[in-house]
């Protein structure tokens, strides 16, 4: 879901307050009659785009992406107007259309049964959201903010980093190449992040299935496959055909 520019500023403000390594929010303003906001300026460049640049910054990255992520979910958010994240994962996976109406009625049911919490969340936690600059890291790209369990943020963030999705232009040799760095990047995140905060691998992953059939809603087409897949795996894990 979009947030208009209002609700954009009201999350920042949040976000602010929370004193996480996010970019500060100043005012909003008009210009030709449409409504802006003014962040901090931070010249830097995006994890993503240096780890594509030099694939050998896959291992400190690796290692400094689950350092961030406990940052935020240490953070106590009560009261804040942000929404819930059962909830946003719930809305969406109304809204898919691809899912028959026995399969969104068991996902939202198991949805339902999955823990509540009130930790903040980003739920777009990934690279491409990590500005790199001279004095460190910043998160930003905050409007998916929510509130709710750690694991489900970090079971998104599993799911994004496992993704099938190739560049532009990918040569053969060059896909095979990302595949392989995914995975080690994939392997070094999951586990540094489960020896910080002391969570389990089955606490994360039981977010799976709400987590991909939300997804399906962004309309990916190149991850439709991969999504399904994790869906129909967890569905009959579950005993539903």
């Amino acid at each position: 879901m979009r947030l208009s520019k209002n609700e954009e500023h009201a999350t920042a403000i949040i976000i602010g307050s929370a004193d996480v390594h996010a970019p500060h929010v100043y005012e909003m303003i008009d210009v030709d009659d449409k409504k802006g906001i003014i962040y901090e300026y931070i010249s830097g460049t995006s994890m993503l785009l240096m780890m594509q640049k030099n694939p050998l910054k896959v291992w400190s990255y690796a290692r400094l992406l689950p350092d961030l992520q406990p940052e935020i979910h240490n953070k106590l958010v009560t009261g804040s107007g942000l929404s819930s994240v059962k909830k946003s994962l719930a809305e969406a996976i109304h809204s898919v259309l691809s899912l028959n109406q026995e399969e969104k009625a068991y996902i939202l049911d198991y949805l339902d049964g999955l823990p509540n919490n009130n930790r903040l969340c980003h739920y777009d936690f990934h690279p491409g959201n990590i500005l790199m600059f001279d004095n460190g890291a910043k998160v930003i790209d905050w409007m998916t903010a929510s509130v709710g369990d750690p694991c489900a943020d970090v079971c998104r963030t599993s799911v994004i980093l496992r993704s099938n999705i190739l560049p532009p232009n990918t040569s053969a040799l060059e896909a095979v190449a990302i595949k392989v760095f995914r995975k080690i990047f994939y392997r070094n995140y999951i586990s540094r992040y489960l020896r910080a905060t002391g969570t389990t691998l089955q606490k994360v992953e039981q977010w799976l299935l709400p987590v991909a059939a939300a997804r399906l809603l962004e309309g990916i087409e190149s991850e439709k496959l991969y999504l399904n897949e994790i869906i129909q795996l967890k569905l009959s894990e579950q005993g539903v055909k």
